[in-house]
């Protein structure tokens, strides 16, 4: 297969397919072509995101891999939403540090317009518009609706994020009852369709196939998504995949090299699990399409300071150059 034409061209899924079986020196080509495509479409800068963890633990969904469900017990430290002041603290501590974007994300199947969070948000929200910094805020409060979606963009949130997690066909395989695809899926056309940024991905390394991961980017750029976080499995004791074991490193590599084929101008962000797993490959995911990244940590598992992110920026940023 001559990798170099889908610089230019698109790729169909059965192609996409196909670049799975890559192997040996053909797979530096695949990671090679792939950064050059991330160049002549991204450019050189590279997108970050600081997350707050602002509502935690007892969630009522039964996802398989996640610590905050509350059918599993995982010792996970809960609390309710944070106040605002916290907040608009961590807010500021984003701006301050370099991050293009700070996300709001919260535990549970939805934080629903008229609730006392809901409003707690937009307040949070408003205040921080009054800041006029150019940190971008987004939120992950769950399934929501178009009218709930529309009063957060009026309040000032530019994106919002829901991962996909996996494909459609195998979605039921790791959230069993408590929810279906569909309503993740609706809650993204929803966004989309009142004009809101979508940022939506999911988790490699949950049993999943590799048709499963090429389905899920096909359906993500059939919905029109803007950013694709990649996460990388960090089996969680406790959780129904706590004892599964780590993808291996060129199989992380090699499906993102393959999304940012797919994807020629979008930001693929990596996620959770790059410093555990990738460890010194870590620098290779910006070789091979990545253009942007979670900084400071995640909702459930410590990743490394932002000091030391925006460090390994700045070296990526040389390595590029």
């Amino acid at each position: 297969m001559n990798l170099k034409r889908f610089i230019d061209e698109d790729i169909t899924k059965e192609e996409a397919l196909e670049l799975f079986k890559v192997k040996g020196f053909k797979l530096i080509e695949l990671f090679s072509v792939a950064n050059e495509i991330r160049e002549k479409y991204c450019g050189n800068t590279i997108h970050t995101c600081t997350i707050s963890n602002a509502k935690s633990g007892e969630c009522e969904e039964d996802c398989k891999f996640c610590a905050q469900s509350a059918h599993y017990n995982t010792n996970l430290a809960t609390y309710d939403l944070k106040e605002r002041d916290i907040l608009m603290s961590e807010y500021k501590r984003a701006e301050k540090l370099g991050s293009s974007k700070f996300g709001v994300v919260t535990s549970g199947r939805s934080i629903k317009k008229g609730s006392e969070e809901f409003d707690s948000i937009k307040e949070f929200v408003r205040d921080a518009k009054k800041e006029n910094i150019n940190t971008n805020i987004c939120c992950s409060i769950g399934l929501l609706d178009e009218e709930e979606l529309k009063e957060l963009k009026e309040t000032g949130v530019t994106r919002f994020h829901s991962n996909m997690q996996t494909s459609i066909g195998a979605y039921n395989k790791i959230v069993a009852t408590t929810h279906k695809i569909d309503d993740r899926l609706e809650t993204i056309k929803a966004a989309k369709k009142i004009g809101m940024e979508v940022c939506s991905g999911g988790i490699i390394g949950m049993g999943e196939t590799w048709e499963d991961r090429i389905d899920m980017a096909f359906t993500l750029k059939e919905l029109g998504v803007d950013g694709i976080p990649i996460n990388i499995l960090n089996p969680i004791e406790g959780t129904p995949l706590g004892e599964r074991e780590h993808l291996s490193m060129d199989e992380i590599l090699k499906t993102i090299a393959i999304y940012r084929i797919i994807f020629k101008d979008k930001v693929i962000k990596i996620g959770a699990g790059r410093e555990g797993i990738l460890k010194d490959f870590m620098g290779m995911a910006f070789m091979s399409g990545a253009n942007g990244m979670l900084v400071g940590g995640y909702l459930t598992v410590k990743g490394r300071t932002s000091e030391e992110d925006f460090a390994f920026i700045e070296n990526i940023k040389k390595m590029w150059s």
